[in-house]
């Protein structure tokens, strides 16, 4: 295991400001990831750092002995981030977001040369993007779950859904939706694409319209969604997708849209932030750009 340099940024504001809450607000960060951040530098010390009271936190000897021999080096470290930015001009505030692959390059990757503000992006599943979110490490992100994190603020801002979609070359002679047993027994013996993280995607919309999980693994599993449409525009099989994602692509006719289900499967996209932020207006630009492009590519878009 190995030492996390924002720990000791943790550790000194924490050591300086003698509270959590303190801490938290002169890093940004919730109170939650302050003491995971702890937690985590008093595991890898292997000793307590700080004796917790009810309005303080006094350090412990070890504390006071780990702040003496770290102070200097951070300040080093930051000295040298300080002077590299000032070198290199870079006075341009930098704004982490967090989202799913897809959606990135769907609606925001284009918009990206005109910011005049620094984007780090970082991809991963719901519960890591809110992981992320609730310890500071990212500044606002795209979700479909929800967070009972007080720090937080999640705005619904539109809804996915979810739709069957054949390659142009699939023979669909045999789809039949107003005979659900034949149409079941017809959709089991396709071919089927999937990514590994929309699996439970394909088993929910089985679920809401067969009364049971699917009976079958897809036949491909590929890396992301916009495989899973390439694939198809070029020969044949069955894939789960949002609309929003394929909606283009349908338009074109590479894909076919068969069918929206007996019953409609959603999934309500949240705008995701904590509610104290360095970076309001830069968050605010890029919520506009999200809103402006899901409603171009949605009909569901949330007021």
């Amino acid at each position: 295991m190995q030492g996390n340099l924002e720990w000791f940024r943790t550790f000194r504001a924490i050591y300086e400001t003698g509270t959590m809450s303190g801490a938290a607000k002169e890093l940004f960060v919730s109170q939650p990831g302050v003491g995971l951040h702890l937690n985590a530098l008093e595991a890898y010390t292997g000793f307590p750092l700080f004796e917790r009271t009810a309005r303080r936190m006094i350090p412990t000897e070890k504390g006071k002995l780990l702040y003496k021999q770290m102070i200097s080096s951070l300040h080093c470290l930051e000295d040298i981030e300080q002077r590299f930015k000032q070198k290199s001009g870079n006075t341009s505030a930098t704004v982490s977001i967090g989202m799913c692959v897809e959606t990135f390059q769907h609606v925001l990757e284009k918009h990206i040369p005109m910011l005049d503000f620094n984007l780090m992006i970082q991809f991963g599943d719901n519960k890591h993007l809110l992981h992320l979110l609730e310890h500071g490490s990212v500044d606002l992100i795209l979700t479909t779950e929800t967070s009972s994190c007080s720090s937080l603020l999640l705005k619904p801002l539109t809804k996915e859904k979810f739709i069957l979609v054949s390659g142009k070359k699939t023979d669909t002679s045999g789809f039949q939706y107003s005979d659900k047993a034949a149409l079941k027994e017809w959709l089991k013996n396709q071919i089927w694409y999937s990514t590994a993280a929309d699996m439970e995607t394909l088993s929910r919309f089985w679920e809401a319209n067969f009364d049971a999980r699917p009976e079958f693994v897809p036949n491909y599993i590929v890396p992301n969604k916009f495989s899973i449409t390439r694939c198809l525009s070029e020969g044949n099989g069955l894939a789960i997708l949002p609309d929003f994602l394929c909606r283009e692509t349908i338009a074109a006719g590479s894909i076919v849209q068969l069918w929206e289900g007996y019953v409609n499967v959603e999934n309500t996209i949240y705008f995701g932030q904590r509610k104290r932020t360095l970076h309001a207006s830069e968050i605010a630009y890029i919520a506009q750009i999200l809103k402006n492009e899901f409603q171009l590519n949605s009909n569901l878009l949330i007021p």
